[in-house]
């Protein structure tokens, strides 16, 4: 009983840390098969815009914000989709990033520019070419992959910004290029050991910027970047931060107006799971209410919709939640950050997953409900 005593008493902390490393996340639906390897995410006007990356057809696609539909599809006529990889838009052009590079052996990279005002009015386009070399590369000979990857872009000023997703270093390197048609050399800005694959940016309303990525362990994760700067630096103040969602090939990122931002993912599958092509929205955080005798503090409750209860000899936790939300998927994460057990519907019962397997800890259970997701802390002993 001394070690579950002492583990007992150091759940509070435990719990607070996780909290506290752990963005939430709500899931917003399933994306449609003809997306299924979503790339590249913005938002334009109140349509999310996307694309599948290398090997298949130069469409974009535009979707519901609401229902996460196909409404239009827009070809871009005479190029081939090498390897698409994101998405980036100003008040005139629409950027798309044909910079995949895993192997580290292309002597093609570029960016398409395409007119807004032809991608509004017209099923097909024609894109400009921005043609660019990485200033520093002088190896190309392949051979797995590499460093030179890259699937992150965005707008500032006059120039582009694209961030490296570097294989062998888990790290991102920033270049800068201009945002005009022509042929390029990308000059290096800064660097950023993340730790993890960098596979889509953003701009935010205030200013700063976020890279979105996933660990070696395909744990979603942000980089927040408080200001963008000429000359481009991570700045004081850069901080990754997990986020609260399964394992999976988070791809796409896009902010709103609000600050909301939106991931997609890509479908994933192995012998043990199956994931669906998905989007995902990360709300701005509510200032929270100073606690007092009528508004408990937050931590001795951190998640009051969620109920977990253990019934003798049983190798499951059971769960119940207040409200009627659609069920989708249940996880397992320890306090670390790294989750440790996945299932989806409709393989998964809902309000029971088997703990057996686990060793004695402290862990927290995550549901995801269509439009809401809730974590409650528990001790596997």
């Amino acid at each position: 009983m001394g070690k579950l005593h002492s583990l007992l008493g150091g759940i509070s902390i435990l719990v607070t840390a996780v909290l506290q490393a752990q963005v939430p996340v709500t899931v917003k639906g399933t994306l449609p098969e003809e997306i299924h390897e979503t790339s590249g995410l913005v938002l334009l006007g109140n349509r999310l815009i996307t694309h599948n990356d290398s090997g298949n057809p130069p469409i974009l696609y535009e979707l519901d914000t609401a229902t996460l539909q196909v409404v239009r599809q827009v070809e871009v006529a005479g190029v081939v989709n090498r390897d698409w990889e994101d998405l980036a838009v100003d008040e005139t052009y629409l950027y798309v990033g044909d910079f995949g590079n895993n192997a580290g052996m292309r002597t093609d990279l570029q960016v398409l520019r395409i007119a807004l005002a032809d991608f509004r009015s017209s099923q097909t386009v024609n894109a400009e070419v921005i043609a660019f070399a990485y200033e520093d590369q002088t190896d190309f000979s392949g051979g797995g992959n590499s460093d030179w990857d890259a699937e992150a872009m965005v707008v500032r000023g006059d120039s582009l910004l694209v961030f490296t997703k570097q294989w062998q270093t888990q790290g991102t390197v920033a270049y800068s290029l201009p945002k005009t048609p022509g042929t390029h050399m990308a000059r290096r800005q800064a660097q950023y050991a993340v730790g993890g694959l960098i596979t889509g940016a953003t701009r935010e309303p205030s200013g700063g910027l976020v890279l979105l990525g996933y660990s070696a362990q395909l744990q979603p994760f942000l980089l927040r970047v408080p200001e963008l700067s000429t000359p481009f630096t991570f700045p004081d103040g850069s901080q990754r931060e997990s986020l609260q969602l399964p394992f999976g090939q988070t791809e796409g990122i896009t902010s709103g107006p609000d600050g909301e931002l939106y991931i997609s993912s890509e479908s994933f599958s192995n012998a043990l799971i199956q994931l669906q092509a998905s989007l995902f929205v990360v709300e701005v955080p509510e200032e929270p209410t100073p606690p007092d005798e009528g508004n408990p503090d937050p931590e001795d409750d951190p998640a009051p919709e969620l109920r977990l209860y253990r019934p003798l000899d049983s190798p499951e936790l059971r769960y119940v939640w207040e409200g009627e939300q659609t069920f989708l998927a249940h996880a397992v994460f320890d306090t670390a950050g790294r989750q440790v057990l996945f299932e989806s519907a409709p393989a998964a019962e809902p309000g029971r997953i088997d703990v057996s397997g686990l060793r004695t800890a402290v862990y927290y259970l995550t549901l995801y409900l269509r439009g809401k997701t809730l974590s409650k802390p528990f001790l596997r002993y």
